[in-house]
């Protein structure tokens, strides 16, 4: 017996699930970033990413509608193409856009969700770390499982016609996995909505708003072992469909909209990690179609109708090595990606190669904590029949200061700046009805100075973030809807002075071992202004759709397997046009939304969970966009079924 003894323990299930090697010493809060686990996506039951963001200090989403309706991101008044979205450690590149839909992306997947300024040590993509902010998100299926077996699904029905299902199985081991995943959302948008009609409020309901959609992938892994050194080897594949129908902005009794919009998006990627002590490199590489098909049949045009397709294939790839002496910490790094624009209009054969380089060097003191960074970004645009665009090359030098644990034990204090620069997209240069082919790269830089503050007093938790930020943008690219959400205006207004601050407080209170209580608050002030011309009429004023405070807050209490969840969401004024005069304001608005859960075990492994809210209790009639309606009072159920 003694003699089998050793066979017995190697044979046992292998729980260390290494993907990682981070790098502490006495920094150990060196990452600025906010995270939002899966127990928080659980809790605020959000519809999509979009709707999920809403509650990280200094993000402002403009929100174009419920279910399915667009939304785009701001970050401390800087656009959505200053953030980039990181999928399980490969970037979305969309060179049609610039920026993520984020209401196409669904939580049903994520297990968390990361949005950070900062990242000292991490081996995340070059591409992530020039961008003024980065949005990481960890999914179910490229997540390693010491389950051989792991099973998540749920079922959500909603008003407004809203019925969504999904379904994830990994298979997983020792030293690899293999997920499948798949869901279906389909959303009719017939809410109503209130409109002041002169003295009269007339009662409507939205129309052209239906959505139907899915989302495929899979998933595989493996890692292994060679004396120390551990390695990681990931693939991924995934496929989408949506159907929509655009409803456009409503404007008086206007409210015949048409048009409609079909894409599908399918991709393919490889991640792969070395991490050692001293030593650790990871490289991805990914490819991705993206068909996009606008058709608007009641246009006023020779035809009398607009159907325009648009393909885009995009190549990326990246590496970024990290190598530890003393107290030296040496990164570098490329991300090369390289996009083709097909159309059925005559727009040529649009390309772009965009390159970014890094070279990193960061010392760890006793005290401190320094990093001085450099980095060069190239943009280089052909096209065979539009009017050549010249190549883009600059250099952006990064520099950040971090207190560490040996200062202040429980308080740590930061300074960083950062500039980079942003291509307008494919969209902005060139799509209908939108393209303006003499658009400049939009230069920005961040400056940063900030504070960190934990304690623990026995079963209560404090955390409090502060930020003072002060960002200055040249060449500012802004698009206004005017249409509908296919039809813009694009321009290019000079220069933007972004001024401002954000506070976070975040409380866990552990009463005994049956009852848990949360609490979060934040607040952001950020007065983006146009300083671009002292004589124009908008010199000074708020730029469009940036308001001026927001505020959020989520209550949660959990008794046993009984929870409670409330959360709160507050946007400022805002202005429809860079002229901040009264008939371009937006009333400030506050939404809440409530729910409760009760989760429930059969036998060992399996799990299943009731969730049932009201979003918007008060039914506020609000816009984010002006003449872009939201809907009122709203409920759904959703029942979760896990097995591990």
């Amino acid at each position: 017996m003694l003699l089998f003894v050793p066979l017995f323990i190697w044979s046992q299930q292998d729980t260390t699930l290494f993907e990682e090697v981070t790098i502490k010493g006495n920094h150990l809060k060196v990452d600025q970033h906010t995270t939002l686990s899966e127990k928080d996506i659980q809790q605020l039951a959000p519809h999509d990413l979009g709707t999920l963001l809403q509650y990280v200090n200094g993000v402002t989403i403009k929100n174009y509608g419920g279910i399915g309706g667009m939304k785009t991101l701001s970050h401390r008044g800087l656009g959505g193409e200053h953030t980039q979205l990181v999928i399980d450690g490969i970037p979305l590149n969309d060179p049609q856009n610039g920026q993520s839909n984020l209401g196409n992306i669904q939580p049903n997947n994520l297990q968390e969700v990361k949005v950070s300024h900062q990242n000292a040590n991490a081996l995340v993509p070059v591409s992530s770390l020039i961008k003024g902010s980065a949005i990481h998100l960890k999914t179910f299926d490229q997540k390693f499982s010491p389950h051989l077996l792991s099973i998540r699904s749920s079922v959500i029905l909603g008003s407004f016609g809203q019925k969504e299902a999904f379904i994830a199985l990994k298979n997983g081991g020792q030293k690899s996995f293999l997920s499948l995943t798949g869901s279906l959302r389909t959303y009719e948008g017939n809410y109503p909505y209130q409109l002041n009609y002169g003295n009269e409020l007339k009662t409507t309901y939205r129309r052209n708003n239906s959505l139907n959609d899915y989302h495929f992938s899979f998933g595989g892994g493996y890692k292994w072992r060679h004396n120390s050194t551990h390695h990681v080897l990931k693939l991924s594949a995934k496929t989408s469909g949506i159907d929509q129908e655009l409803p456009g902005a409503v404007i008086y009794y206007n409210d015949m909209a048409q048009e409609s919009l079909k894409t599908n998006n399918s991709s393919a990627g490889i991640n792969y990690s070395l991490l050692s002590k001293k030593f650790s490199l990871k490289a991805f590489g990914q490819y991705a179609h993206r068909f996009l098909h606008y058709h608007d049949p009641t246009f006023l045009n020779e035809e009398g109708f607009i159907d325009n397709q648009y393909t885009t294939h995009s190549t990326i790839g990246g590496i970024h090595l990290r190598y530890q002496f003393k107290d030296f910490i040496f990164h570098a790094g490329n991300d090369m990606a390289y996009d083709v624009l097909m159309s059925s209009r005559d727009l040529g054969n649009p390309t772009r190669l965009t390159n970014t380089a890094m070279l990193k060097l960061k010392y760890q003191m006793k005290y401190l904590s320094a990093e001085v960074s450099v980095f060069n970004q190239s943009f280089l645009d052909k096209n065979s029949i539009q009017d050549h665009r010249n190549d883009y090359h600059k250099f952006h030098p990064q520099l950040a200061l971090f207190t560490s644990d040996k200062l202040f034990s429980n308080l740590q204090l930061f300074a960083w700046f950062k500039p980079s620069s942003r291509a307008p997209s494919f969209n902005e240069l060139y799509y209908s009805q939108v393209g303006n082919k003499a658009l400049s790269p939009e230069e920005s830089s961040q400056i940063d100075l900030g504070f960190k503050y934990y304690k623990t007093i026995k079963r209560f938790d404090v955390q409090v973030n502060g930020n003072l930020f002060k960002n200055e943008v040249k060449n500012k690219i802004l698009a206004l809807p005017t249409q509908n959400l296919f039809v813009w205006s694009i321009q290019n207004i000079g220069k933007v002075d972004i001024l401002g601050g954000d506070l976070h407080l975040a409380t866990q209170f552990n009463i005994n071992k049956e009852w848990n209580i949360n609490l979060q608050v934040g607040a952001s002030y950020q007065k983006a202004i146009d300083i671009s011309d002292e004589n124009a009429p908008t010199y000074k004023h708020q730029i469009a759709y940036t308001p001026s405070l927001t505020g959020n807050a989520t209550f949660s209490a959990t008794y046993k397997k009984i929870g409670l969840h409330l959360a709160g969401l507050f946007i400022g004024e805002r202005y429809s046009l860079n002229e901040n005069i009264q008939s371009n304001r937006l009333d400030p608005y506050i939404t809440f939304d409530v729910s409760a859960n009760y989760s429930f075990n059969i036998q060992q492994k399996h799990s299943l969970k009731l969730h049932a809210g009201i979003k918007n209790v008060g039914n506020s009639a609000y816009s984010f966009i002006r003449y872009y309606v939201m809907p009122g009072r709203n409920y759904f159920i959703k029942l979760s079924y896990e097995f591990n």
